[in-house]
């Protein structure tokens, strides 16, 4: 089950470099002072330094990192589910996919912001809680899947 995982993280990181590839492409004909933050309506309410523009992409780094550690742990710690090493194995799957929606969630959220601010656009905020909607429901699913997989395979001794 290793390439699904390795396609979402060439996806995820191929996202945000290409993003930032484009704002590297335009950065010169950016006004020095530009607007960089959205107010709860989607309408750019400051302006600051062009420079400010970084910030969806050290954020956006700095979370798909964080993500690749939980990636990490969830292939290495042990669970303490007792339960058998097959349901053990589909539960680590299961974690290791919504950490895979997260990891795309942050790298689009990235560049979509980035790309809103390079343009000036009012945000439509309808796909970001669409994206979220969607982790919540496959965290729910992760949660509920527990009592389930520790039925159809519990430990025997």
């Amino acid at each position: 089950m290793k390439k699904p995982h390795r396609i979402v993280n060439i996806i995820a990181w191929g996202m945000l470099a290409a993003a930032f590839i484009h704002l590297c492409f335009k950065w010169n004909s950016m006004p020095e002072i530009t607007g960089v933050h959205f107010d709860s309506n989607g309408e750019i309410d400051v302006y600051a330094s062009k420079k400010y523009i970084a910030y969806p992409y050290i954020v956006g780094t700095a979370f798909l990192l964080l993500i690749q550690l939980g990636d990490m742990a969830a292939r290495k710690v042990r669970l303490g589910l007792k339960i058998a090493p097959k349901g053990e194995s589909i539960f680590r799957d299961e974690i290791r996919g919504l950490l895979d929606l997260n990891k795309l969630f942050v790298s689009g959220l990235a560049v979509y912001w980035s790309e809103f601010v390079i343009y000036q656009h009012s945000l439509w905020e309808l796909p970001v809680m669409a994206g979220m909607l969607i982790l919540f429901a496959a965290f729910l699913t992760v949660c509920v899947s527990v009592p389930v997989i520790k039925h159809i395979y519990p430990l025997t001794a």
